[in-house]
């Protein structure tokens, strides 16, 4: 790469980086604003009345899974253990 495109391709990376910091930076402040500027409504509820769920609401969750499933947690579990859980050494 010559020295002049080097310096333009650093310029346009710059100036990329810039637009993306200040965007970023520009928007938490506009959000923050934004938030602390609605009012926001307190009731009041007894202890009890909280504990106790609504009258005829009702939220089932259903899960199914394939046969011969392996979540990817015991995927990712397994992998590691295939990469560490050698025999070691030997002294």
């Amino acid at each position: 790469m010559r020295p002049d495109q080097a310096t333009s391709w650093y310029r346009r990376m710059s100036a990329v980086y810039a637009l993306g910091a200040w965007t970023l930076l520009g928007s938490l402040i506009f959000l923050g604003r934004k938030k602390s500027k609605v009012p926001v409504e307190q009731k009041d509820v007894a202890r009890n009345e909280m504990l106790e769920p609504p009258k005829g609401f009702y939220v089932e969750t259903i899960v199914t899974y394939k046969e011969d499933f392996v979540p990817v947690t015991d995927r990712i579990l397994n992998f590691w253990k295939s990469w560490t859980g050698g025999p070691g050494p030997e002294s």
